[in-house]
């Protein structure tokens, strides 16, 4: 049975981003783990053939974002943004040739004093419309959100339109949450110590093998996955016994601390939440984006 959540008092705000635009500063190589230059393709702008529901792994590309990345040029409605946007929040396009198309939120990427984006998908149609500088208005819920019976249990970026979706179960007292795998603490990397309700966690898995040691080798941008021993309520760190729960939002990465990227949904410390394995818990199929769009 699914608990009774505190829905019905969210606020819902409208927030305001634009398409991104690639940037590169300083030299146009950065170094890989193994000490090898490379020109890093991925983040940012507008990306025609990378979507939600396709491989991790694979990429001519680091840290390859789904669709459309968006950012508020103004620094501290970014961090608006990048806070009170939530997974599976609805999207309007408001100017250009596409406005009035709509998208979903599908996950945050942050890369500290880089960039903080919000990603969206869109239709195929759409994203061939779409240029950087287009506005698109997000309505935002999902901030606040919580279970009165589970007060332990913390959420972040979890829009209701995803929790519906989200074959979330309450047993014996405690959330059961499907997810495709559940991970090991050693593999966080970057995002470690940082705030829970904007940053995203870097899952350090440089190869398939290394994926393959830990059962994440069929990895896919969209999976909702689980890190054991991992406190993800306020602040992000190890604490033994804690489990997060998060969405996997970009694809892998050669950068040393870096990987697959994680936008957290849920965490709790007290075994409060229980992770069910569910080779289905894609948004692909859940929010009906990027490849599920077909299903």
């Amino acid at each position: 049975m699914k608990p009774q959540t505190n829905t019905a008092t969210l606020v819902e705000s409208q927030l305001l981003g634009e398409v991104t635009s690639p940037e590169l500063s300083g030299s146009v190589y950065t170094v890989t783990r193994d000490g090898l230059p490379f020109v890093p393709v991925g983040c940012g702008g507008i990306h025609y053939n990378v979507t939600v529901g396709m491989p991790v792994f694979g990429w001519a590309a680091d840290q390859a974002q789904p669709g459309v990345s968006l950012e508020n040029p103004d620094p501290a409605a970014n961090v608006g943004l990048s806070v009170f946007a939530c997974v599976g929040n609805r999207a309007v396009v408001r100017s250009g040739p596409a406005a009035g198309a709509v998208g979903v939120v599908t996950g945050k990427h942050e890369q500290f004093d880089t960039f903080q984006h919000v990603l969206v998908d869109f239709p195929q149609p759409v994203i061939e419309l779409l240029v950087p500088g287009d506005k698109v208005a997000i309505a935002s819920v999902g901030v606040g959100l919580q279970i009165p019976e589970l007060p332990s249990v913390t959420f972040h970026s979890l829009g209701p339109q995803l929790w519906e979706r989200w074959a979330v179960a309450m047993v014996g007292g405690r959330l059961e949450v499907p997810v495709v795998v559940t991970l090991p603490p050693q593999l966080v990397g970057i995002g470690s110590g940082r705030v829970s309700a904007a940053t995203s966690l870097a899952l350090q898995l440089p190869d398939r093998q290394t994926a393959r040691d830990v059962g994440a080798d069929d990895l896919r941008i969209g999976d909702i996955v689980a890190v054991r021993d991992w406190d993800g309520r306020y602040a992000t760190g190890y604490r033994r016994g804690s489990l997060l729960v998060g969405v996997i939002v970009h694809g892998a990465s050669r950068l040393p601390g870096h990987g697959p990227s994680i936008t957290i949904l849920a965490s709790a410390r007290d075994g409060a939440i229980v992770p069910a394995h569910d080779p289905a818990a894609n948004l692909a199929r859940l929010l009906m984006a990027g490849t599920g769009r077909a299903l």
